[in-house]
C-alpha cells in the first residue's frame, strides 16, 4: 500500500516541493516585512525629530538675533537712553511685530547700570542693597510687554539673582550674548523655572577690545526671559507632543541638569524605558549646550505598522498554490511531450548535447527545432516554440536589430551580437547570440542559432557600475580629501573636496596633472618626496602632519595618509592618498600651550614656565658665568587696589610688567608668580655688579609715575637679589631671593637688597 502511495505521489513531487518552498519563502518575506515596518518607523521618527531639533535651534537663533538687533540699535545711539526713551523702545518693538515672530519669548527689555548712592531708598533701595556689585545696581529701564507682571519687577536689581549676575558679568567681559542656567524667578512672581539671555551694549565712542575696556565701555544690556516649558511648546507646535516626548538637559544628562521633560518621566535616567530613543542632538544657546533627547511615542509604530505582512502571507500562499498547480500541469504535459519527443528526436547528439541553447530557424524566421538546453535556459517548452517567429521572444527595443542581423545571416554571413529575451517565466534574460547560415551547396536553407545566457555576467557588470557610482558618491561626500595617482605621479582622479582644494572645477580636470601644476604647487616638492618614499618602500605612510603652502599665499596644516596600491602579483601600480585640514586643531594646540606657560593678565611667563626655566638654568649654568635671581613686587599694591579698584590694579600690573620688560635685557626671563609678585632670571652675567646695576635701573624705572586711565599713580618696588652658589638647588635660590626682597621692604622699600652669602651647611641642606 505504501509503495502505491509513493508511486502516485512521485509524479507530483516537483509541484509539492514548489508549494512548500514558496510557502516557506512567503513566511520569511512576511517576517522581514514586519521587521522593516519597525525600522521604517524608527527612521521616520529620527527624521521628524531632526526637523524638530532644527526648528528649536532656529527659534533660539531668532531670539539671539532679536537681542543682538536691539543691542546694535542702542549701541548706535549717541548717548545711553533714559526713561524718556520708553516710547521709542515700544515703537521699535511694535515695528518688529512685538514678540509674535519669537514664540516662547516672555519678556525683552533694556537694563541700565545705575550708580549706587547714599540716597537710594524705598523698595528700589532695599532691593539694590542686596546686589553683589558695590558700585552699581541693575534694574530694567524698559520692558516689553509692559504688563502687570513686568511692572512688578520695576526697581529689581537683577544682579541679586546669582545666575543672572554671573551671565551679566560674562556678557560684559566677553562682548557676546550669554544665557543663564535654569533658575526660579523672584519669589512671588512665578514658580516656573526660567532662563535669561543677556547681550551687552557698549558705547561706540569707547574702545572695547579688551576685558578692561569693555567693562568701562559697557552702557547696558538687552535681556530676554523665557519660561522653558512655554518656549518649547510654542516653538515646536501643537502636534509635537503627539509624536515625541522631549527631554532637555543643560550639559550632562543628570537629574539636576534637566530643563524640560514633556511627560514628566525622565526616560534618560531610567534603567529601562518603554519609549525608544529616536534622536539625540545638541543645540547651542549663547554659550550653553543643551542636550536634546527625543523619545518617539506609539504614534509612529501605529502609523507604520501596516498590514503588509498579513497581505504577503495571503497573496503568497495563493500564488504558491497557483504555481504548484501550474507546476503540476506542466509536469503532466512534459511527461506526454517527453514521450513524444524521444520518438521524434531529429537532432543529432552534438546538437542535443550542446551546453548552450541551440535552435534552428527557417528563412521565414520561424523556429524549426531547439535543444533541451534552450528549453531549460529560457523556461519554455518545444510545443510553444515550434513554428513561432524567433523575434517574438526578444524584448521590444531589440527586435529590429535582431531582424536586421538575421537578414544578414540569411545572405550567408555569420554574425554575433548581444540581445535580451523574455523567458517562459516572464523574466528578462540577457544572451550572447551567434547566428550561422546552414547551406545546401551555396544556398542558405536555414539558420543555426547558438545562444549563451549571460544574465549573471551582465548583472555583475551592472552591480559593478552601481558600486562604482556609489563609491564615487561616498568619496565625493566625505569630509576627507581623496585622490589617486599613477607611478609617474600624475593624478588619476580625486573627489570633489580635493578638486576644490586643487583649484580645478571638476574632479576629471585633475586627471593627468601633477602637484606642480595645481594650487598647492609651493608644497609640490615635499609631496613628490612623500610619494617617492611610499612607492619605493611599498609601505603605507599614515596620519603624518605637514604644512601646505598655496599660490595665493595662504597656508594650512594637513593630516595625510598615502597608501601604495598593488596588482595581483604584488607590483605597485598606483598611490592612494587621503588628507584632512587640521589647521584649526593646530591653532587650538598652540593656544593651549601658550595658556599653559604664560600669564593671561600680563602676557609674561607664568610660575610653571618660571620654575621649569630656573631648573634648567641651574643645571646648565656655565662654570664662570654668574646666575642671579631677582624677586620683586609693587610696594603698597593692596592700598592701590583698595583705593582705585581691581581694574586699576590690573592695569598697574600690566604697566609695571611692560616697564620692567623694557628695562631688562632681552635674554632675561621675567615672570609673574601671582598677585603683584614677580621674578627675574639673569643668566650669562659678565659679573655680579651687572646684576646690581640692573636692580638699580629697575628701582629708578619704577619710580616714574604710571598713567592708569585718567590718573597718574606713583609706586615703588622692593627687589631681592640672590646669586647662585655651587651646590645650590632652585628652591634654595628662590628662598634666598624672597628673603632678600623682604629685607629690602624692612629697610624702607624702594630699593634692592643682595642676599647674604649662605653658610656651607645651608647649601648642603
Amino acid at each position: 500500500m505504501n509503495h502505491s502511495i509513493v508511486a502516485k505521489v512521485r509524479p507530483h513531487a516537483p509541484a509539492i516541493v514548489v508549494l512548500l518552498v514558496c510557502m516557506l519563502l512567503t513566511i520569511m518575506v512576511s517576517l522581514v516585512e514586519q521587521r522593516h515596518a519597525k525600522d521604517r518607523a524608527a527612521l521616520h521618527a529620527s527624521a521628524a525629530a531632526t526637523q524638530f531639533q532644527r526648528t528649536l535651534q532656529q527659534g533660539i537663533d531668532s531670539y539671539m538675533a532679536l537681542n543682538r538687533s536691539l543691542a546694535a540699535h542702542f549701541s548706535a545711539l549717541d548717548a545711553a537712553p533714559g526713561e524718556d526713551g520708553v516710547a521709542a523702545f515700544e515703537a521699535y518693538m511694535r515695528s518688529a511685530d512685538g514678540l509674535r515672530q519669537n514664540p516662547g519669548m516672555s519678556y525683552i527689555g533694556y537694563i541700565r547700570p545705575n550708580k549706587r548712592s547714599a540716597s537710594t531708598t524705598g523698595a528700589q533701595g532695599n532691593r539694590a542693597s542686596r546686589g553683589p556689585d558695590r558700585e552699581y545696581t541693575y534694574p530694567y529701564l524698559f520692558v516689553f510687554p509692559d504688563n502687570t507682571r513686568g511692572r512688578s519687577l520695576a526697581g529689581l536689581d537683577y544682579a541679586t539673582l546669582p545666575e543672572r549676575w554671573s551671565a551679566i558679568q560674562q556678557a560684559r567681559d566677553s562682548g557676546r550674548s550669554v544665557a543663564t542656567a535654569r533658575h526660579l524667578p523672584i519669589a512671588g512672581i512665578s514658580h516656573i523655572p526660567v532662563i535669561a539671555l543677556f547681550t551687552p551694549i557698549y558705547d561706540q565712542k569707547l574702545p572695547a577690545s579688551t576685558v578692561a575696556e569693555r567693562r568701562i565701555a559697557v552702557r547696558g544690556y538687552i535681556y530676554s526671559i523665557y519660561y522653558i516649558g512655554e518656549m518649547v511648546e510654542q516653538v515646536m507646535g501643537k502636534d509635537f507632543h503627539d509624536l515625541f516626548d522631549l527631554e532637555i538637559y543643560d550639559g550632562e544628562v543628570r537629574a539636576e541638569t534637566i530643563l524640560y521633560d514633556g511627560d514628566q518621566r525622565a526616560h534618560a535616567l531610567l534603567k529601562v524605558t518603554d519609549l525608544p530613543l529616536a534622536h539625540r542632538a545638541n543645540v547651542d544657546i549663547a554659550g550653553r549646550t543643551w542636550q536634546l533627547l527625543f523619545y518617539s511615542t506609539p504614534v509612529y509604530v501605529e502609523r507604520y505598522d501596516s498590514w503588509n505582512g498579513a497581505a504577503i502571507l495571503v497573496v503568497g500562499f495563493a500564488l504558491s498554490a497557483a504555481l504548484a498547480a501550474m507546476m503540476l500541469n506542466w509536469t503532466r504535459r512534459s511527461q506526454v511531450r517527453w514521450t513524444e519527443r524521444t520518438a521524434q528526436l531529429e537532432f543529432d547528439t552534438v546538437f542535443e548535447g550542446h551546453p548552450a541553447a541551440v535552435c534552428s530557424i527557417d528563412l521565414e524566421g520561424r523556429i524549426l527545432n531547439t535543444n533541451a538546453q534552450a528549453l531549460k535556459e529560457f523556461k519554455a517548452n518545444k510545443a510553444d516554440l515550434i513554428g513561432t517567429a524567433f523575434d517574438r521572444f526578444i524584448v521590444r527595443d531589440k527586435q529590429e536589430a535582431a531582424r536586421k542581423l538575421f537578414d544578414e545571416t540569411s545572405r550567408g554571413n555569420a554574425v554575433s551580437y548581444n540581445s535580451a529575451v523574455i523567458d517562459g517565466a516572464g523574466a528578462q534574460v540577457e544572451i550572447s547570440v551567434i547566428m550561422i547560415p546552414v547551406k545546401a551547396g551555396s544556398a542558405v536553407v536555414s539558420v543555426l542559432v547558438i545562444a549563451q545566457n549571460i544574465t549573471a555576467q551582465k548583472q555583475r557588470e551592472w552591480r559593478m557600475q552601481e558600486s562604482r557610482k556609489m563609491l564615487q558618491l561616498v568619496i565625493d561626500n566625505i569630509p576627507q580629501r581623496v585622490f589617486w595617482k599613477d607611478t609617474s605621479f600624475a593624478f588619476l582622479g580625486c573627489n570633489k573636496a580635493a578638486a576644490a582644494d586643487a583649484g580645478v572645477a571638476q574632479p576629471d580636470d585633475i586627471i593627468g596633472r601633477n602637484d606642480f601644476e595645481l594650487a598647492w604647487s609651493e608644497s609640490a616638492p615635499q609631496y613628490r618626496q612623500d610619494d617617492i618614499e611610499t612607492l619605493r618602500s611599498g609601505i603605507a605612510k599614515v596620519n603624518y602632519e605637514e604644512p601646505q603652502y598655496r599660490e595665493d599665499g595662504s597656508s594650512s596644516w594637513l593630516r595625510t595618509s598615502k597608501i601604495p596600491l598593488t596588482d595581483m602579483d604584488g607590483n605597485t601600480i598606483a598611490l592612494l592618498g587621503l588628507y584632512e585640514d587640521i589647521t584649526e586643531r593646530k591653532k587650538m594646540e598652540n593656544k593651549l600651550r601658550e595658556l599653559a606657560h604664560y600669564d593671561t593678565l600680563t602676557g609674561l611667563a607664568n610660575r610653571t614656565f618660571f620654575l621649569s626655566h630656573l631648573e634648567r638654568a641651574v643645571s646648565n649654568r656655565r662654570r664662570h658665568a654668574p646666575l642671579a635671581l631677582m624677586y620683586l613686587d609693587v610696594d603698597h599694591f593692596k592700598a592701590i587696589n583698595d583705593s582705585y579698584g581691581h581694574d586699576a590694579g590690573d592695569a598697574l600690573l600690566r604697566a609695571f610688567a611692560e616697564r620692567v620688560t623694557d628695562t631688562v635685557r632681552e635674554l632675561d626671563i621675567f615672570a609673574r608668580l601671582g598677585g603683584d609678585e614677580f621674578a627675574l632670571i639673569l643668566e650669562d652675567l659678565p659679573n655680579r655688579a651687572e646684576a646690581e646695576r640692573i636692580g638699580s635701573k629697575l628701582v629708578d624705572a619704577v619710580r616714574r609715575p604710571f598713567r592708569i586711565g585718567e590718573r597718574c599713580v606713583a609706586v615703588s618696588t622692593s627687589i631681592g637679589i640672590a646669586f647662585f652658589e655651587p651646590g645650590m638647588g632652585p628652591d634654595e635660590l628662590i628662598r634666598r631671593a624672597d628673603q632678600a626682597m623682604y629685607s629690602a621692604k624692612r629697610a624702607g622699600r624702594d630699593r634692592f637688597q643682595i642676599a647674604s652669602l649662605p653658610a656651607m651647611a645651608d647649601i648642603a641642606r
